[in-house]
């Protein structure tokens, strides 16, 4: 089986600014926005919100100057929220919406990227430290900050996604450089963790998600501006699809959604919005017009 998915024009932009990250909570989409004037990866100003998209509507339930920065990387685990919010891990909690924690990392100089909730345990990845973290977060109230304890080496990671036993790591430097390893990695063993590519190409890499039957990894890269690609488990080969000409287009996150993928663009505030098919042979993941 591979997936496809419809050239339908469907977007978001209302109540998104530089939208960076989604995650699914409560039959709805939860949105990190860096929000701010410019695109700005580590702002000192408090201007990221998170916003909420729920049955076709938008609203902010995480305000600016809420105590978010840049808010990029986030996931749930029951009613909390964590974010990668810059040198910091925010927690908040959705009952209320309210800023109940924050974990920073004390170099100060740290650019969290992601976190991923695995039961009792928070993946956080920190790009320039070339690093993965772990975290324990079996008392979102009261999360013991020396519990923080770094977990793996692996080249620039960006975005994290499990599927059982394995955890998938983009890589993406952020800042344009050309390193050999920057490229997709998987860890086959999360208590016994060593890494291997399963995508050799250099980009920077960005935005993992499956296919609806997890044959397939989907993903962003940003050196190729306005597409999506797509790696099959079964032969590893892959290609991409385009989904936006829009000027400047900066494909960053992918989620699978009610049978439809959301697909965010950075640089001009907007989610674009694919149905998903399936197929018996391997076609690309963009059905034509």
């Amino acid at each position: 089986m591979s997936v496809s998915c419809s050239k339908d024009k469907e977007e978001l932009t209302q109540g998104i600014k530089y939208p960076y990250d989604m995650c699914q909570y409560d039959g709805g989409i939860l949105i990190s926005n860096l929000g701010g004037d410019t695109l700005d990866y580590r702002s000192s100003a408090p201007t990221g919100f998170v916003s909420y998209y729920h049955k076709g509507k938008t609203k902010i339930i995480i305000p600016s100057n809420s105590g978010l920065y840049a808010p990029k990387g986030i996931d749930v685990g029951g009613h909390f929220l964590f974010v990668a919010d810059v040198n910091r891990v925010s927690v908040f909690d959705l009952n209320d919406c309210k800023k109940i924690d924050e974990i920073l990392f004390p170099q100060g100089d740290a650019f969290v990227n992601d976190v991923l909730v695995a039961g009792s345990t928070l993946f956080v990845s920190v790009t320039n430290y070339n690093k993965i973290y772990l975290l324990n977060i079996s008392d979102p109230l009261h999360i013991d900050h020396g519990s923080l304890l770094e977990y793996i080496d692996i080249p620039y990671p960006s975005t994290m996604k499990m599927m059982g036993e394995y955890l998938f790591v983009a890589s993406n430097s952020f800042d344009g450089t050309e390193y050999d390893d920057k490229i997709i990695h998987i860890i086959d063993d999360l208590s016994n963790p060593s890494i291997r590519p399963i995508i050799h190409e250099m980009g920077d890499y960005q935005g993992l998600e499956f296919s609806p039957n997890k044959t397939r990894l989907i993903f962003c890269n940003h050196d190729i501006k306005g597409y999506i690609g797509n790696i099959i488990f079964e032969n590893n080969e892959y290609g991409y699809d385009q989904i936006t000409d829009a000027s400047g287009a900066l494909l960053n996150s992918l989620l699978l959604f009610d049978n439809k993928l959301y697909i965010s663009d950075l640089a001009n505030s907007k989610i674009y919005v694919r149905e998903i098919i399936e197929f018996d042979n391997f076609l690309p993941i963009i059905k034509g017009e």
